[in-house]
């Protein structure tokens, strides 16, 4: 599976000289848990739920989404296996990761996009397996 068929929806973006309050209402009116810090479309940082929650009650309301953002987010191409996601994000001890075609964001991948559709998986599995095993049950009652 590539990288781009866990895209749910379009990225989230926001300028780096937006408010912390504009960011999170942005959040939390897409119902995303991040945003893309974005300079003419090209991500220069990524600002997450968490980012937040670490700031909060450090400093004055006026905080700057380039106060708290993480510079620099880690990407992938479109058409990268989820395998590397997932290396991605263990090397670099994320939870989120930008999905690229060329130099344009077209999606954010998460951890939990990729356990759901893990769990989807071994659900079909499950069934391709109860499937199989139901008739031998039957046969010995």
């Amino acid at each position: 599976m590539l990288a781009q068929d866990l895209i749910t929806r379009a990225p989230v973006l926001v300028h780096r000289e937006a408010t912390l309050a504009d960011a999170v209402r942005r959040m939390r009116d897409a119902d995303v848990g991040s945003v893309v810090v974005a300079e003419k479309e090209e991500p220069v940082g990524i600002l997450t739920d968490r980012d937040v929650a670490l700031h909060l009650g450090r400093g004055p309301d006026g905080w700057l989404v380039e106060d708290v953002m993480t510079p620099t987010p880690v990407s992938i191409p479109a058409e990268a296996d989820v395998e590397l996601c997932l290396d991605r994000m263990e090397e670099h001890g994320i939870r989120r990761i930008l999905i690229m075609e060329g130099f344009t964001i077209v999606g954010v991948v998460s951890l939990d996009d990729i356990l759901m559709h893990l769990g989807y998986l071994m659900g079909k599995a499950s069934s391709l397996i109860r499937a199989e095993i139901a008739p031998h049950f039957a046969e010995e009652l």
